[in-house]
């Protein structure tokens, strides 16, 4: 299928929220982003009440994932596999758009270079210059459904 027909799978979803959990009440992380619901990163010009529903987190999650599949359709034309498109807005749901087109993950994909994008994708595990295992982990899972078939 195009990557301009895919959506992402319950599977997919399912992978997200695995890695990001749910918290319903905004806090700081790592990096010094504000964060809430599941991994959705509160823009500067963003209100959000520092408490959501289950409801409100699953629709910023929906919103969060249509912007990684428009990434998708707008630097990829070739076909992808269901498991591949999963993979693949899972790390950019992660990473945030514009540090994962800096990783040059998405432009190996782009060209077909599989193997030279998982070989990226594995090392995409630094947080301001620290190696981060949950990272790591969430990589690996990413890559091993990049590569299923």
């Amino acid at each position: 299928m195009t990557c301009r027909s895919l959506k992402i799978s319950s599977s997919g979803i399912e992978l997200i929220k695995q890695y990001q959990g749910l918290s319903l009440e905004k806090y700081c992380d790592e990096s010094g982003l504000w964060i809430i619901g599941f991994g959705h990163v509160i823009g500067p010009k963003e209100t959000t009440s520092a408490l959501i529903t289950p409801a409100q987190a699953e629709q910023l999650l929906y919103d969060d994932i249509q912007k990684c599949e428009d990434v998708l359709r707008e630097n990829i034309a070739l076909p992808l596999t269901q498991e591949k498109h999963d993979a693949l807005v899972s790390l950019i749901f992660s990473c945030g758009i514009k540090d994962c087109l800096d990783t040059g993950i998405i432009q190996e994909v782009a060209r077909g270079n599989n193997a030279q994008a998982t070989s990226l994708w594995r090392n995409a595990i630094m947080l301001n210059g620290k190696k981060i295992n949950s990272l790591a982990r969430q990589r690996q899972a990413e890559c091993a459904l990049f590569d299923s078939e």
